[in-house]
């Protein structure tokens, strides 16, 4: 953290009351942006000069030096305009000198997560770029494979569509036979590992034995038959070791007096799973036929890598980068099901709000390292305590929400209690300690009325959970009906 300010600020008691301390102060004359701003610095704070025109000057400089760069400035009162005039120039925040250690902590704290936020956007985004460029390129080259073979046209525009890996296969499956004359299809792909098969005779029979095939083919171990279906079959699979292409099977060779040929999903030095044909009395594959298969199996690779990004992409959006869990966003979905199935069919479903008791003093005591290691853990246990039909959610900072299908309000709230008993026991273990918390829980049901609205049902659980705060949290409250308004929680909550 660099300080530039006069004598009087650079020697305030209060600097020595921040966790942050100054690794260097400089006063406005000889301070020099250029010089002094050494990359990566997160933070500076600046004493506003007497010409807000050269503050504004430093601002300019120091944002083009940096744009991550974390600025906050002190001065006088000068007024909202002339403060948004300077929050547009790049400052984060504006402090009245002189300022409460507090004031100026809560500050630096903001400032510092608010850049950590800004970076971790600005990765991303330079990690979708670089992958939009990747796919552009595999698009390209898949498109030049279209030109030269234009009767495989249709099917990879139909492979490329979808961003499913069972729907890839599916549309493989149905046109692929009709293209290159085949009786029996399959793929094999790894990480994740799966199989599909596709005979003509859909009977369980044909199917289990060109799984074997398959499975043979990829090294893997036999699994039960699974009944043969006329859509791809779905067999789920420890790791597959690929058969390197060298080593696939040539062109012409007999399996039980079928002609078969395999051929590898790669993308470059990337192996992605190995498609398998066979056909009966009508003859070895030609080359021609080679060729085509070869193009068929860049674009069955292209559309599954795309189908594994999409998947992972989707879930990033969807999970809790520190606890895993998933974000308050995703939370939506399993509360509308719920909700929906409810009202359809009475099935009765259970929300869980939870919010650790005074956690700030975690953070502020301990440092927000030790904080985030206790909302990992609360996490684990969280996840390690519910059935695998539930889902669990970080709901924002220290709150968690659990969902609970065909659960009541008994069972849930059994669950609940259970839940904040392991955690007010557990002595969570940080990397130079341990803490003990607990944490306030609200239980609600979603109302069986057709008026029933997934925020209805959130605020009932919310209000439970003020309710569980205002009876001097470490409880369990469960909203039932003609319970007190959420109001009327909120108040108890701040008069207690």
């Amino acid at each position: 953290m660099l300080l530039v300010a006069n004598a009087a600020v650079r020697q305030a008691p209060l600097w020595q009351t921040l966790s942050v301390a100054p690794v260097a102060a400089y006063s406005h004359r000889a301070f020099d942006v250029g010089r002094h701003l050494v990359p990566d610095m997160p933070l500076v704070i600046y004493q506003m000069d007497r010409r807000s025109t050269d503050t504004l000057r430093f601002l300019d400089r120091a944002s083009a030096i940096q744009s991550d760069l974390c600025i906050i400035l002190l001065g006088k009162e000068i007024g909202a305009e002339r403060v948004a005039t300077l929050l547009r120039h790049g400052a984060f925040d504006y402090l009245t000198w002189p300022c409460s250690s507090a004031r100026l902590r809560r500050a630096i704290v903001e400032g510092l997560a608010n850049r950590r936020m800004f970076l971790e956007v600005r990765n991303l985004s330079d990690e979708l770029a670089r992958t939009n460029q990747a796919l552009a390129q595999d698009r390209d080259a898949l498109s030049r494979w279209n030109r030269t073979l234009a009767g495989l046209t249709d099917l990879t525009q139909a492979l490329a569509a979808s961003l499913d890996p069972d729907a890839v296969v599916r549309t493989l499956f149905d046109g692929l036979p009709e293209l290159i004359q085949a009786d029996a299809v399959g793929v094999a792909k790894n990480n994740p590992a799966h199989a599909w098969a596709w005979t003509r005779r859909a009977d369980a029979q044909n199917a289990e034995e060109l799984r074997r095939r398959l499975h043979d083919l990829v090294g893997a171990p036999h699994t039960e038959p699974r009944a043969a279906r006329p859509e791809p079959g779905f067999s789920p699979r420890a790791r597959l070791t690929l058969v390197p292409k060298a080593a696939a099977t040539p062109p012409g060779t007999k399996v039980d007096s079928a002609t078969a040929i395999q051929i590898p999903l790669s993308l470059g030095p990337q192996s992605l799973g190995v498609l398998h044909l066979e056909r009966a009395g009508r003859g070895p594959f030609t080359d021609q036929e080679r060729q085509l298969l070869a193009t068929v199996g860049t674009s069955v690779a292209l559309s599954l890598r795309n189908a594994d990004s999409h998947r992972h992409l989707q879930d990033l959006a969807l999970r809790d980068p520190l606890t895993g869990l998933l974000n308050r966003r995703a939370l939506d979905g399993p509360l509308a099901r719920e909700l929906k199935a409810g009202l359809r069919y009475g099935a009765p479903a259970c929300l869980i709000l939870l919010d650790l008791d005074y956690f700030k003093t975690v953070n502020d005591r301990l440092g927000h390292q030790a904080g985030d290691e206790v909302l990992r853990d609360v996490a684990a246990l969280l996840s390690a305590t519910v059935r695998d039909v539930d889902s669990v959610a970080r709901y924002g900072g220290e709150e968690f929400a659990v969902v609970l299908p065909h659960t009541d309000l008994a069972q849930a709230d059994r669950l609940a209690e259970r839940i904040r008993a392991a955690i007010e026991r557990r002595a969570f273990q940080l990397s130079d300690g341990q803490v003990r918390i607990t944490a306030s829980f609200g239980v609600a049901a979603p109302r069986r009325a057709d008026s029933a609205s997934v925020a209805d049902w959130i605020a009932a659980a919310d209000q439970a959970l003020y309710l569980a705060k205002a009876q001097g949290r470490n409880r369990v409250v469960t909203q039932r009906p003609g319970s007190s308004s959420p109001a009327a929680a909120a108040a108890l909550c701040v008069a207690a």
